[in-house]
Formats: C-alpha cells, sequence, structure tokens
C-alpha cells in the first residue's frame, strides 16, 4: 500500500534519544522476532497476544490501517486452543510490540508522535513551572517544527501522554488539528519503548496540548489551570 512508508525523522529523535525512548538495538536477529499484540479494553483489562509465525505477523501487518482499524465490527484472535473476540467499540487502544516493521506515516499533520510516561511528560512540559513553560502565542514561523505536549483524556480508562511534532500551520489550517482529534477514527503513536499504539478516538473525552496553537475558536473561554487543583487531582492519582 502507498501510504505505507517508513518516515524519517531528525528534531524529536534527538530530543527523544537523551531519555532512552528511541527502541534499542535488539542485537542479533532471531529466528522468531517477538509480535505482541496487546489489547487494553474500557474496562481495564488488558489482554496479550503473540503472533509465532512469522508470515502471519507480516499479513496482520500489511492489513492494518491505523485511521480506519476500529470502524469494523469486532477484533478476532485465534490460537491453537483458543478464539477470542472483542467488540472494536470497546478497545481504547492496540499496542504492537514490534522491532521488524517501520512506523506508517503519521495522521493529522503530525511528524511525530510517541507516548511518555506521565512522570516524563510533566517534566518535559515543564508543568507546575509556569516562568519555563512556552507559551501558546508563540513567534515561531510558519513551517517551523513545533514540538507539543499532548494529554488525551479517554473516556474509560486512564489519560495518554504524547510528544509530539508538526510544523507550524497557517491560522486557517489549525482549526483541522481539533477536528482531526475529534474524528473518532484511530491514532497511532510511537511507544516508549519499542512498537506502534493505535488509540481508538471513539473513546476521546478531550485533550489538552501545551503550549497549543495560537489560535482559538471564537467561543473559547479565556481561564488558566487551577495550580491547587492540579496539584489535588494528582495526590489523588
Amino acid at each position: 500500500m502507498a501510504w505505507v512508508r517508513p518516515v524519517k525523522r531528525q528534531t524529536i529523535k534527538n530530543r527523544l534519544t537523551s531519555i532512552n525512548l528511541m527502541p534499542t538495538d535488539p542485537g542479533p536477529q532471531t529466528a522468531k522476532p517477538e509480535f505482541i499484540i496487546r489489547v487494553h479494553l474500557t474496562d481495564g483489562s488488558i489482554e496479550s497476544f503473540a503472533a509465532t509465525d512469522q508470515a502471519e505477523a507480516a499479513r496482520i501487518w500489511e492489513e492494518i490501517e491505523p485511521a480506519r482499524l476500529f470502524a469494523k465490527p469486532r477484533l478476532v484472535l485465534a490460537g491453537e486452543h483458543s478464539k477470542s473476540v472483542f467488540a472494536c467499540s470497546q478497545i481504547l487502544r492496540l499496542d504492537y510490540v514490534q522491532d521488524s516493521y517501520e512506523c506508517w506515516k503519521f495522521l493529522g499533520g503530525f511528524s511525530d508522535v510517541v507516548e511518555l510516561s506521565e512522570a516524563e511528560f510533566t517534566r518535559r512540559a515543564h508543568l507546575g513551572q509556569p516562568g519555563l513553560m512556552a507559551k501558546r502565542k508563540s513567534p515561531t514561523a510558519v513551517g517551523d517544527p513545533l514540538v507539543s505536549f499532548l494529554r488525551l483524556y479517554l473516556a474509560g480508562g486512564k489519560p495518554i501522554f504524547l510528544m509530539t511534532e508538526f510544523p507550524v500551520r497557517l491560522p486557517a489550517e489549525n482549526n483541522s488539528f481539533m477536528q482531526f482529534l475529534l474524528s473518532k477514527g484511530g491514532f497511532h503513536m510511537r511507544l516508549g519503548g519499542r512498537g506502534i499504539g493505535i488509540i481508538n478516538l471513539s473513546h476521546l473525552a478531550g485533550y489538552t496540548a501545551y503550549p497549543g496553537v495560537a489560535q482559538i475558536p471564537g467561543d473559547s473561554w479565556l481561564a488558566e489551570p487551577h495550580p491547587k487543583e492540579l496539584s489535588k487531582r494528582s495526590n489523588n492519582e
């Protein structure tokens, strides 16, 4: 499929190398590289499956379209002694833990998307340190790369923390980013260790971007995150 092409990345790659988020060298090639599928469900459970046949793993990978992955009614995983069926509407995300296949081209205008732990997200976005945080109305020129931190709130699941990179858009194009995240399709990311995860955006309850784009809808409410409430929430979590 022509749209499945390796994507070269430099800026965010250099940033991520320092925190060991890039996939590590797997060493000598083994006879059967791991291909693990993790199914995250809305009830909080996670089920894991392994495709041990490499031809089958390649077939699975070739069939995946991230944006349309959750459009079908069910996902079936069949083993020698079992068959598991999941309603796609109840899947929060699917992770493919593997070293063999390159990431697809990112959707929504992103040049790179990688998952972070909450602690790393908090540190890198300088949450709680307003003096160090990037401002939403920044002078970055159109077309220049912008690194942004994205917190996705999922109905029925824990938040997902992302570090993203995308070229600064023209003001007229900024609404397309919000429309993409609210599209209810699939949105893929590189996992912090190795492999790719695909998020089911039909479960997206909202998101916060740091710093976010300068332009905002006309019906926006101007309000800052409340530091005491943020601290209370962190303690509860």
